[in-house]
């Protein structure tokens, strides 16, 4: 699963201050800070990236726990909520090491057939480029 750093930050600022209301009758309502419904973050992210990007990496930062899942697919309001480890990436800019070899591959790969053996990764070449250019 290729990641793409510019969707996992998107998906962060995204949701950095906004809030969720839970509905749970008429007396009974919880507002989540730094949340974001599911169906919200989705549709501000849809024309910059791919469906399967955005649902790739909405996974990978829950289970890195960057996320905090609220909610229940086809039962609930499903809502994520940004973690202390996100506000921390946030602050730094930056994913700590073990997340940053997440998003590196190869630009070049031997071992995958291609044009004359040998595979180019665009997409890979294109994040170094637009990192590089970011830092100057």
């Amino acid at each position: 699963m290729p990641l793409l750093e510019n969707t996992c930050w998107d998906i962060l600022k995204n949701i950095n201050g906004k809030a969720v209301i839970f509905n749970k009758g008429q007396a009974n309502t919880t507002r989540v800070e730094n949340a974001m419904s599911q169906n919200d973050l989705e549709r501000d992210l849809v024309l910059k990236y791919k469906k399967s990007s955005i649902e790739d990496s909405i996974y990978f930062l829950e289970k890195r726990g960057y996320l905090i899942k609220h909610g229940y697919l086809n039962l609930t309001l499903v809502a994520y909520q940004l973690s202390p480890l996100a506000f921390v990436a946030l602050q730094n800019n930056q994913f700590s090491d073990e997340e940053q070899n997440a998003f590196k591959e190869a630009i070049f790969d031997a071992k995958t057939a291609s044009w004359f053996g040998l595979k180019v990764n665009l997409g890979e070449a294109f994040r170094r480029l637009n990192k590089k250019r970011h830092k100057q």
